[in-house]
């Protein structure tokens, strides 16, 4: 998990999760601070203190006898005094003697509680201490430390057998609170707690999310390079919309498809018929779609392409291309069951191969002779052949090319791939010696900063 974070963690990501998370951060943090300010309303309590302060002396004779002068030495030791004094005020034993005088057992007091509540403190540099007492009832609080300053000189004398204490000003009745419960403060904080909670889930669910977002994270994780970006085609409204590569179709998919070609074309020169295994990570990514349309890209340019739907397992070219009316495929061919395949002439320059019923050993008929012999004869005939391959991080079918084909495409998808399963067929083709001449970045947003004709639109040319 911490490395998956790690490699995740990126300000830009964390930039965009605080962005798309941050309606639902608002709103706990709203929904935390109605409940906070609820909560303080409905147990609001106000504690008032009642102060009480106390003159040390180091002999108890002191006390009572008006006409001694302290000296310094004498002040020092009755500073040393102070700690033993104010423990003593917190002890269970005293605590018990001022419930007693008081009769506060009625009320629910104990040492414990009155413990709690009680605080002394020393001021610096002189022999004086305070006893601060903490309650809801101001009267109360002035009554226990009253009480405290009429029973804590005899109780230390006896305790504590030198030294003595005497009150110097008596607590008086607080007329405001010490303290209250803030509707405001519990507002602040609840909301700030749900805010704070609601970004801490988004923040490690989103470095915990390894769904591609943005090119740079493709670029991050290979040194394969990007051959060419197609943006996603969103339908217009009650139209399904036309993925099929066309002379009329909107610039950006044809200059998209142009891209790709161009960097193909580069990669692939001095080879008289490249032959190249289009395959992806997993189902859903558009390796089908991009196969057809990059076959489609070369014909436009008068090469004679050869596209053959190698994926017998789950084929979508039927679907795509609305054909129903293929007897034998590629599965019936290299299995031997026909000894003619039925080529389809889609458009001028391009034949489609498809392929056919789905067979027990599709692994095994593209490792065949006969596979590798069709290829080889095919390369006589055509400029280029695109092979559609199953995904292989699914399958291992794809893997049987390794020995034939000029170099494989990888298509991932925007939102759809996942890192580790894109890394793990890369892994699987570099042991082989597999060229991966590049990846095919699919699906991308025509908002997102990365495509780069993103401020034409849609539909748009160039020329507008």
């Amino acid at each position: 998990m911490f490395k998956t974070i790690l490699s995740n963690f990126h300000l830009e990501k964390i930039l965009w999760i605080i962005k798309s998370k941050l309606k639902y951060m608002i709103l706990a943090g709203l929904v935390c601070a109605m409940l906070g300010s609820a909560f303080a309303y409905f147990n609001q309590s106000s504690l008032y203190q009642a102060r009480i302060s106390f003159y040390v002396y180091s002999n108890p004779e002191y006390v009572t006898d008006t006409g001694v002068n302290l000296s310094t030495n004498e002040i020092s030791s009755a500073k040393s005094l102070l700690d033993s004094y104010m423990q003593i005020l917190k002890s269970t034993t005293f605590l018990n003697k001022v419930i007693d005088a008081l009769d506060l057992e009625q009320y629910g007091y104990t040492a414990t509680y009155l413990k709690s509540h009680i605080g002394a403190s020393a001021v610096s540099n002189t022999t004086v201490f305070y006893v601060n007492v903490l309650d809801e009832n101001p009267i109360l609080a002035m009554e226990i430390a009253n009480t405290i300053g009429e029973l804590a000189p005899s109780e230390i004398i006896r305790i504590v057998k030198s030294g003595g204490i005497q009150v110097l000003d008596e607590a008086v009745l607080p007329t405001t609170p010490y303290s209250a419960t803030s509707v405001f403060k519990y507002a602040l904080l609840g909301g700030a707690a749900g805010f704070i909670i609601v970004a801490f889930i988004a923040m490690l669910k989103g470095l915990l999310d390894t769904t591609v977002r943005r090119k740079y994270e493709i670029e991050d994780m290979f040194t394969i390079p990007i051959i060419g970006t197609v943006p996603l085609v969103i339908p217009q409204k009650n139209q399904k919309p036309d993925v099929i590569l066309r002379e009329e179709s909107p610039f950006v998919i044809k200059e998209a498809y142009n891209d790709i070609r161009a960097n193909l074309l580069y990669t692939a020169r001095g080879q008289k018929c490249p032959v190249y295994a289009i395959t992806s990570a997993d189902m859903n990514e558009g390796k089908s779609l991009n196969s057809l349309n990059i076959a489609i890209s070369y014909a436009q340019i008068g090469k004679k392409v050869l596209l053959i739907d190698a994926d017998m397992r789950r084929s979508k070219f039927k679907k795509i291309l609305g054909i129903d009316n293929v007897k034998t495929g590629l599965s019936e061919y290299l299995a031997g069951i026909n000894q003619k395949l039925d080529i389809i002439k889609q458009q001028d320059n391009l034949d489609i191969v498809t392929s056919g019923g789905f067979p027990p050993n599709p692994s095994e008929l593209l490792t065949s002779s006969r596979w590798e012999e069709f290829i080889n004869k095919s390369k006589e005939s055509y400029d280029v052949i695109f092979v559609d391959l199953p995904p292989l991080g699914i399958v291992s079918d794809a893997l049987a090319l390794v020995d034939i084909a000029t170099a494989y495409i990888l298509v991932v998808r925007e939102k759809v791939t996942k890192f580790e399963r894109e890394k793990m067929i890369v892994q699987k083709l570099e042991p082989l010696n597999a060229n991966i001449c590049g990846f095919v970045y699919n699906g991308i947003s025509m908002k997102s900063p990365d495509y780069n004709y993103r401020h034409y639109g849609y539909g748009k040319g160039y020329e507008n």
